[in-house]
């Protein structure tokens, strides 16, 4: 019968003690993947290809609101106001605009655009999983440049010819009553 030495019972724990360390990091490394594999999917931006079939097949029942965030100021203190449009008649007639919405080649050297505001979309709760986006928020920047008025996707480089857009915006912020 094999005898036991304290060299031998130091080990046994030892290794049982590693074994448990492990499978609890192990157990930790998986959390933290399921974790990631839940939230990813939420922190990633849509692309610009289903944010443009999202416009294109846009309804004036699918946008729940427009808000404009003006960063210039404009006439007077009207100009530098945010607003917000949830009825159905301003967002019909904002929504050909936004449908419209044509890309347009930037040069680094050649383009500096000046950010005007902030344009927030926000579209309707089923719209947006319809529409196959994780965000019901589009956002884009309104600016000027030498190609005239453009809207560049936040959080990307693309830019788009957005004459348009921007009038029926001046006319719409125009058309507001004053505070």
């Amino acid at each position: 019968m094999p005898s036991i030495t304290p060299k031998d019972s130091f080990c046994a724990p030892m290794s049982t003690r590693f074994l448990s360390d492990l499978l609890w990091l192990l157990g930790l490394v998986l959390a933290a993947g399921l974790g990631w594999l839940l939230v990813r999917r939420g922190a990633t931006p849509d692309s610009r290809i289903a944010i443009e079939a999202a416009l294109r097949q846009a309804r004036p029942a699918d946008v729940e609101s427009l808000t404009v965030y003006p960063l210039l100021m404009g006439r007077g203190a009207q100009g530098a106001r945010p607003f917000q449009v949830r009825a159905v008649g301003p967002l019909r007639a904002l929504l050909p605009a936004l449908q419209q919405l044509r890309s347009v080649p930037v040069g680094r050297a050649a383009f500096q655009p000046l950010l005007e505001a902030t344009l927030v979309l926000r579209l309707a709760a089923g719209s947006a999983p319809a529409r196959h986006l994780h965000s019901r928020s589009i956002v884009f920047r309104l600016a000027a440049a030498s190609q005239g008025e453009v809207v560049q996707l936040a959080q990307t480089n693309y830019f788009y010819q957005a004459t348009e857009l921007s009038r029926q915006l001046t006319q719409l912020r125009d058309s507001l009553p004053q505070r």
